[in-house]
């Protein structure tokens, strides 16, 4: 029980009476100012600070002194990265996006979608057919093979119409490689059902579909199945694009923590760990401690499709703060370490990177006197960074709106000799490597799998997935 005392507690957000369109816009527009318009407020408070008195004394008195304006220094850019596909490669443009290319070339590695289950509504059977149709005709120019799948049409769109006609049918084909469901609308329980029962009871890539995401001009169906078509062939196994690592026998390593607001629920570790060079593979654990485990199996794998193990092994840890850096130390880089004694004569080098989003600096551009968002590849290694530790920040990420907020990576073990320069360029590479979005994203690709694995899990499984499933990123 949580006692808060009336007199110093004040009721924060907004109500549903003051929730409509025009404060939502109100709110957003504070949310998304332009760095200059930023630049413009933040100085201004400043000012006011410094010509307030009251605010001034308050200061001195604690010993404390704010510039009015903000600290101007010098970054770097990374270079540029080359996207490859199967039989071209390309630098992207200006804002690291290839939207365009992705539904164009061919992919890397494209799983053919022969044996697979289509479960929807009667009352939703032509949004069906539509979709099928939409399936069949852009599969082609994707490089991907789809058949005509195995159709249940469901009488109602209850739960249990749902779970009942997807059982029977699982239980009645020989190998199904994928499950696709289409819901009426946007239903929690019916999702949490068949992600329940397709990562847990009888393990199956599965692709839930909200009807109203299809509904509209066909223009919207089109870019709808080819997002659909890219993510089932990730589920399947497949390989989009890659970016070029020159290190070799590297296995990168992603681990992120969901936390549960439910009581009684545990906390779930998202682990994601590289098999090669472009594939990731998902063991995963429900508490901290059994990272050594996590490890084994990852090295299993890793064996089992290269055979040898990998020299190097670089691991981003989410979600992290400043106080919880020395149990990052302590006890869990020793546990990675003594999952090496599983295997003979084996020490690889660690090197173990804490990445933090949640941070308030701000990067600006400024460029004579206009203030701009930087480019994606600015980095800040100096000033900025903590004289104790080894950290950088890196803004991999092209900001539409707003202003750009990097990500703070701090470097807590290091026996690869790896030099800063090579840290920056390694992660963002990585950053180009979420199959999910064709364009950079803020934090490294195993950190953005770790996360939606362990948000799946915590939120809507609440069970431990099959091991059929581990070498499959099932979880987008």
């Amino acid at each position: 029980v949580v006692m808060l005392v009336p007199e110093l507690s004040f009721l924060t957000g907004l109500s549903t009476v003051q929730r409509n369109s025009r404060m939502v816009k109100e709110v957003m527009w504070e949310m998304t100012q332009s760095p200059r318009q930023h630049y413009t407020r933040l100085t201004g408070l400043l000012r006011q600070i410094r010509d307030t008195p009251e605010a001034s004394q308050e200061l001195e008195r604690w010993g404390l002194h704010l510039d009015t304006d903000i600290h101007r220094t010098q970054g770097h850019i990374l270079p540029a990265e080359r996207i490859s596909f199967l039989y071209h490669s390309f630098f992207p443009e200006e804002d690291l996006s290839w939207h365009r290319e992705v539904t164009k070339e061919v992919p890397i590695l494209a799983i053919p979608l022969n044996s697979w289950l289509l479960v929807y509504p009667k009352r939703l059977q032509q949004l069906a057919k539509d979709l099928l149709a939409a399936l069949r005709s852009t599969c082609g120019a994707m490089g991907m093979q789809v058949a005509l799948p195995v159709v249940q049409e469901l009488s109602d769109d209850r739960v249990e119409s749902y779970i009942k006609s997807i059982l029977s049918a699982l239980g009645s084909l020989e190998k199904v490689q994928l499950l696709m469901c289409i819901i009426p609308r946007n239903r929690n329980s019916l999702y949490g059902a068949i992600k329940q029962l397709c990562c847990v009871q009888v393990p199956v890539p599965s692709q839930v579909i909200n009807a109203q995401t299809l509904m509209g001009h066909p223009g919207k169906i089109r870019s709808v199945v080819q997002q659909v078509l890219l993510q089932i062939n990730c589920k399947m196994g497949g390989q989009l694009w890659r970016v070029d690592i020159p290190l070799k026998q590297l296995m990168v390593v992603g681990v992120d923590v969901h936390h549960s607001r439910s009581k009684g629920i545990h906390s779930v570790v998202g682990f994601v760990a590289s098999m090669n060079q472009v594939v990731f593979q998902m063991p995963h654990q429900e508490i901290a401690d059994r990272l050594r485990l996590c490890f084994s199996q990852a090295l299993e794998h890793f064996y089992k499709l290269n055979h040898s193990l990998p020299m190097k092994i670089v691991v981003y840890r989410d979600g992290v703060s400043d106080p919880q850096l020395d149990t990052v130390l302590k006890y869990e880089v020793p546990q990675m370490q003594k999952s090496f004694n599983a295997f003979e004569n084996y020490q690889p080098s660690l090197v173990v990177l804490v990445v933090q989003k949640q941070i308030s600096t701000t990067f600006y551009s400024l460029t004579g006197k206009e203030f701009t968002a930087p480019p994606p590849g600015t980095v800040l290694d100096h000033t900025i960074t903590s004289t104790g530790l080894e950290d950088f920040f890196l803004l991999a990420h092209h900001s539409r709106q707003g202003c750009s907020i990097p990500t703070r990576y701090i470097c807590v073990w290091n026996t690869a000799n790896l030099s800063p320069e090579h840290l920056q360029r390694l992660t963002f590479k990585l950053c180009h490597m979420y199959w999910n979005w064709p364009g950079t994203i803020p934090v490294p690709a195993p950190c953005k799998y770790a996360h939606k694995l362990a948000f799946l899990v915590g939120q809507v499984v609440h069970q431990e997935p099959s091991a059929h499933l581990s070498e499959q990123l099932f979880f987008l």
